[in-house]
This record gives structure tokens, C-alpha cells and sequence, in this order.
């Protein structure tokens, strides 16, 4: 059962033996039944693993493994690999998560359709893939900067993606999105916190870009302007990059006369507020455009990413009720689902609990308020 268990996550014996605090001798000999590990080791080692504490007195294991690695993209140095153990644990939590909410739409009869993946050559698209979200411009511009990645994830989450996010991804991985192909129900994990949430709108779309591929992938920030063609892996990120900017500002909507005057600077302000992205964002469609080198696009990162420093420097920490966190995490479809599972009576308050992680008085808030 230790065996089984490190493997469901992923873990290397090294990598367990550092999350648990043992030494990989100790390890081994317990998973070899040579030698018992102590009641807090066990402990230790369920929240590690993320099962439950009574797994380890199983005599056989609950289902067959099912851990599947995911192609690893990361571009930057020295990071491939990094505390990819406690990523690989957000992974398991985000496959179990899928899991669960397929069974809730079973019990409550939902339909959950094939993900129809994007034609190939397609002229526009951008467009096409807003079409089929049914995204607004004139919504759009109606929104402030703040509600835009809203209003994008729900678009992606209507079109039968999960879309979880984790602040618990290691900023030692630099990993900030990943994503998880099925042909129904795919995932979207994204890094949320410090200065990954700048980046979250353009990491949203460039995994949906690969879940529209039909392509997992883990992602680091560098992965998002990646240009060279030189090999399989980076030619599938230059796609991804160029396909997430063409949903999001698609070039036969922008008037290039609009920027012959401009800076980089300005270019990417007056692209940011006329298509309601993020100034990172804006800086990576506008070499997208050709309207910067690539050059001018290093720097304005250079830019957005002191800002997001200092930004960080000056915070103050600001209370967000747990509710609001978990209903991050777990995406409005689960979220929804538990809610309506329980008010249906296939699940009880304490069921309904455990799944979202909130205490039992929360419940019966969040049913009266969702009416």
C-alpha cells in the first residue's frame, strides 16, 4: 500500500522521502515490509500522498494505479523536474476532482458531451473559437480588467472544460498552467498567486489551446513566448502561444494604423484596454502582430514583472472567505454540481462537506443563496 500510494502521485523514492522527512532507506525498507513506519510517519505520509489516513490498512489496494505522466514543456533552465513531486500531487487532486464530478453528473443525469476538438485549417481561428464560446466583444468591453478572466473561464468552463486552479503549485517549479486532455471533461489547472496571476488570462487560453489540440502539457511563463521551431515540443507551444493570442485579440480585428505612432509602451496599454487583457498579455499578441520585436516584448515582461514586484512588496493581506477559494479551486461546475447533489438528496451535508472542503454551517449558506 506505501508503494501503491507514492506511485498515485508520482513520486520517485527520493522525492517521497523528502515530503515525508524520512531517510530513502527507511522508506524503502517500510514499502519492503522490513520495517513498520510509525503512526506519525503513517500520518505523515496520507497527507502527503492526499488518501485517506486507512488506505495503509488495506490489504490490497483500492483501485489499479492510475497515474500517467503528463509531457513536461517547461523551457526554462534547471526547472524540469523541479519539486515536481508536490506538483504532481495538484495533478492527482485535479484527475480525483474529475472524477468526482463525474459521477455527481451521472446520479443527477447531466449530459456530458464529447469535447469536440478545433478543425485543421482553419482561416479565422480566433474567431471560430470565439464563436463557439459565444464570446461578446461588446460584453467585453463592458467589463472592468478584473472581471475579464472571469468571463473567459466561465466561457471555457461552458464548453465542457474543468477549470481548476491551486495556489499551492511550488513557485520552484515555475510551473503556471497545465493541462490535462480527455475526450470528455478535460482539465485546465492554473497557478494562482504572486506573479502568476497576471498571467492567468493568457495561461488560461493557452491550455485551452492545447486541450483543443488534444495535447497535455505542463507549462512554465517562458513556455508562453516560446518562437522556436526546432523541435516537436516547442513548435506545439509556438502554436498553442499563436492560436491563445488569435482568441484573444485576433489579428483580422485589429487596425494596425492604430499603433504606427505608438511606442511599445503605448502599444501595449492601447491594446490592453481596446481588448480588455492584461499588459502581459497585451505585450505577447503584440508580437504575435509583428507590432514589437522581440526585443520590445523581453522588455515590457522586464516591466510587468518589477510592477508585479512591487506590487507584491506593498500587498496587504486581505481576508477571502474560504467559500470563495474553494470555489476557485474546484471550478463553478463541481461547485454547482455539489450544491445541486445535495439539494437533491443524493448527497448528504456531510458528503457535501468533505467534497468542498467546507465546514457543514457553509452548506446551507451557500443552497440559500444559490436559491
Amino acid at each position: 500500500m506505501l508503494t501503491w500510494a507514492r506511485e498515485e502521485v508520482g513520486y520517485s523514492i527520493s522525492q517521497a522521502s523528502q515530503a515525508l522527512g524520512i531517510s530513502v532507506k527507511t522508506l524503502e525498507a517500510a514499502e519492503s515490509g522490513e520495517k513498520s513506519l510509525t503512526l506519525a510517519q503513517l500520518k505523515k505520509a496520507a497527507e502527503q500522498y492526499d488518501i485517506p489516513l486507512g488506505f495503509f490498512y488495506l490489504s490490497k489496494p483500492p483501485h489499479p494505479k492510475s497515474y500517467k505522466p503528463i509531457p513536461d514543456f517547461r523551457i526554462e533552465p534547471g526547472h524540469i523536474g523541479a519539486n515536481h513531486y508536490r506538483l504532481n500531487l495538484e495533478i492527482k487532486k485535479a484527475r480525483e476532482r474529475r472524477e468526482v464530478f463525474i459521477d455527481l453528473a451521472r446520479s443527477l443525469e447531466m449530459d456530458l458531451k464529447r469535447f469536440t476538438l478545433l478543425p485543421e485549417n482553419l482561416r479565422s481561428p480566433g474567431t471560430y473559437v470565439r464563436d463557439r464560446l459565444g464570446v461578446s466583444d461588446d460584453h467585453l468591453r463592458k467589463l472592468n480588467i478584473d472581471q475579464v478572466y472571469g468571463y473567459w473561464k466561465e466561457k471555457i468552463e461552458n464548453d465542457g472544460v474543468l477549470v481548476f486552479e491551486s495556489q499551492y503549485i511550488p513557485d520552484v517549479s515555475r510551473v503556471i498552467g497545465a493541462a490535462i486532455y480527455y475526450d470528455f471533461c478535460p482539465i485546465i489547472l492554473i497557478k494562482r498567486g504572486s506573479g502568476a496571476n497576471e498571467r492567468r488570462l493568457f495561461t488560461l487560453v493557452h491550455e485551452y489551446a492545447h486541450i483543443l489540440k488534444g495535447r497535455s502539457a505542463i507549462n512554465d511563463a517562458e513556455s508562453q513566448i516560446v518562437d522556436v521551431l526546432h523541435s516537436q515540443e516547442s513548435q506545439l507551444e509556438s502554436q498553442c502561444n499563436n492560436l491563445a493570442a488569435q482568441i484573444l485579440v485576433p489579428s483580422e480585428n485589429v487596425d494596425l494604423s492604430d499603433y504606427l505612432e505608438l511606442t511599445s509602451i503605448q502599444k501595449m496599454e492601447f491594446l490592453s484596454k481596446r481588448y480588455k487583457v492584461t499588459y502581459m498579455t497585451a505585450a505577447v499578441c503584440l508580437k504575435r502582430l509583428g507590432l514589437i520585436s522581440s526585443e520590445e516584448m523581453a522588455h515590457l515582461l522586464e516591466i510587468r514583472r518589477q510592477a508585479n514586484r512591487d506590487k507584491v512588496d506593498h500587498a496587504t493581506d486581505a481576508h477571502i472567505p474560504r467559500e470563495v477559494i474553494m470555489r476557485l479551486d474546484m471550478g463553478r461546475p463541481i461547485f454547482d454540481a455539489v450544491i445541486h447533489a445535495y439539494n437533491q438528496g443524493i448527497l448528504d451535508i456531510f458528503d457535501a462537506s468533505k467534497i468542498l472542503k467546507l465546514r457543514v454551517h457553509k452548506i446551507d449558506k451557500l443552497v440559500a443563496q444559490s436559491g
